[in-house]
């Protein structure tokens, strides 16, 4: 893909370049001026890859940011969200149970039902 199809530019409109638009793209490797990554055939044997080495850096940064927030988290409100978390699941446990009363009845309900329909059936024969 080109930069300009990537971040909605087309970096070789700008200024020292001069050859303008979409169609004048440069084939080979280049630097966008606006975000600054790699891009053009020359990225991998520059070193950048497929996704450029500042993709990889921010996804190792944002990783790590998320790690050091849990631990934090765990830290501080550990002991609370323990709670909350075993007063969801007996909740879940809770629901679950009301759930298999309501089926059972609702099957006694059947039952019930179908005798009633067969006892007509059998007086109006």
């Amino acid at each position: 893909m080109t930069c300009g199809m990537e971040h909605g530019h087309c970096c070789h409109g700008y200024g020292g370049y001069g050859h303008g638009g979409y169609w004048g793209m440069k084939k080979g490797y280049h630097t966008c001026p606006v975000c600054g990554a790699g891009h053009g055939a020359g990225a991998a044997e520059a070193g950048y890859g497929a996704y450029g080495h500042k993709k990889i850096v921010k996804k190792a940064v944002k990783k790590l940011l998320i790690e050091k927030t849990k631990a934090k988290i765990e830290e501080r409100w550990g002991e609370k969200l323990d709670a909350v978390a075993q007063e969801m699941v007996d909740m879940a446990e809770e629901k679950m149970k009301m759930k298999k009363e309501i089926w059972k009845h609702k099957k006694e309900m059947k039952e019930r039902l179908h005798e009633v329909f067969t006892e007509m059936e059998e007086e109006e024969e």
